[in-house]
C-alpha cells in the first residue's frame, strides 16, 4: 500500500513537471501579442514618450526636414529641443498657393525651405532676410522672412537629374515610378546614373517616402539602405523590412528624422522599433546600411 502511494505521487509530479514543461513551451511559441505599438515597444522599460503637442496640424502626408515640415500647403517651423521637452515647438511660417499640389520636402540646411510638387517642379521658399546668417539653430529659422522664389523654382528631372524623368514619388536618394523605386547614383559625372531599386518591397503599392530613409507601402514600412557588395563590386541599394512598424501599421502617423508620431501624438525615438538592426539608426537624412558584407543578413528585416 505504501509504495502505491509513493509510485501515485511521483506519477502526479511526473504529470505536474509535464504539464509545466508544455506551458512553457507554449509561452515561448506564443508570446505575448500587444494591442498597439505603443505597449509593444513599452514591454521592458517605462512609458517615458513625450507627445507633440499641437499635433492636429499633422497628417499621414505631413513630411519633415531638420527645423520645418510641410503639412498640406502649409510650411512650419519647428524647435526640436522644445519637442523632446513636450512644450509646444512650431508655428507656421508660410502658405503655398493651392494651386501648387506639394508632394514632398527636400532636405536642406540653410534657411530655405524646398519642396518636390506633383508636376515635377522643386520650388523654394526663400529667406529674404539678408542679415541672417546661416548656422545650426532654430533662432536662424525664427529670423527668416520667407517668400516663394519665382527664380528658384526648377523642372527638377531636367535640371537635377540631365532629362525628363516622370516619376510618382521624388526623394533625395530615389524616386518612384509604378510601384517601383529608382537610386540617383552619384559619381564623378554631372547627372546620377539612375538603377531600379530591388528589395522586399516589391509587389505592394508605394504610398510615399519618409525623412529620405523610410519607404510606406500599403503593406508595411521599410528602411532604404545602401551597402557596397564586394562580390559585384558595386554599391547596392535596398530594403530592409521594419518588422513593428509593418505589424502595427495603422498606428503610425508620420516620422520626424528622430521619431515615429503615432496617431495621438506620442513620440517613439526610431530606435526603439528597430529591434534588431545591427547598428543604431542615425537621426538625419543621411541614408546608412552595412560596414561589410559579413553583416549583409540573408533576410532583409531589421
Amino acid at each position: 500500500m505504501k509504495k502505491k502511494i509513493i509510485c501515485l505521487i511521483l506519477l502526479i509530479l511526473v504529470i505536474i513537471s509535464l504539464i509545466l514543461v508544455f506551458n512553457k513551451k507554449e509561452k515561448k511559441e506564443n508570446p505575448q501579442e500587444y494591442k498597439t505599438l505603443l505597449e509593444a515597444v513599452l514591454k521592458n522599460k517605462e512609458n517615458n514618450y513625450k507627445k507633440f503637442l499641437g499635433g492636429e496640424v499633422l497628417n499621414e502626408n505631413t513630411s519633415f526636414r531638420n527645423y520645418a515640415f510641410i503639412s498640406g500647403n502649409n510650411v512650419y517651423i519647428y524647435d526640436y529641443n522644445k519637442l523632446k521637452n513636450e512644450e509646444f515647438s512650431h508655428k507656421k511660417v508660410y502658405t503655398i498657393p493651392n494651386e501648387i499640389k506639394v508632394m514632398n520636402i527636400k532636405s536642406g540646411f540653410g534657411a530655405d525651405i524646398e519642396f518636390y510638387d506633383y508636376d515635377g517642379n522643386l520650388y523654394t521658399i526663400h529667406d529674404t532676410n539678408t542679415d541672417n546668417n546661416v548656422r545650426d539653430s532654430y533662432d536662424m529659422y525664427e529670423n527668416a522672412i520667407y517668400e516663394l522664389s519665382d527664380y528658384l523654382k526648377w523642372n527638377y528631372s531636367k535640371q537635377f537629374l540631365g532629362k525628363e524623368i516622370d516619376y510618382d514619388f521624388m526623394s533625395d536618394y530615389v524616386y518612384v515610378k509604378d510601384n517601383i523605386l529608382y537610386s540617383k547614383n552619384y559619381g564623378n559625372e554631372k547627372y546620377p546614373t539612375i538603377e531600379k531599386v530591388s528589395g522586399n518591397y516589391e509587389g505592394e503599392k508605394v504610398i510615399r517616402i519618409y525623412n529620405e530613409r523610410i519607404l510606406k507601402t500599403d503593406k508595411g514600412f521599410y528602411e532604404i539602405v545602401r551597402y557596397f557588395d564586394t562580390n559585384l563590386n558595386k554599391t547596392i541599394t535596398t530594403t530592409m523590412k521594419i518588422n513593428l512598424l509593418s505589424k502595427y501599421y495603422d498606428d503610425v502617423l508620420t516620422f520626424t528624422y528622430e521619431y515615429v508620431i503615432l496617431k495621438d501624438y506620442t513620440l517613439i525615438p526610431i530606435n526603439d522599433v528597430m529591434e534588431n538592426r545591427i547598428r543604431e539608426y542615425q537621426y538625419n537624412s543621411f541614408i546608412s546600411g552595412f560596414n561589410s558584407m559579413e553583416e549583409v543578413p540573408t533576410i532583409f528585416e531589421e
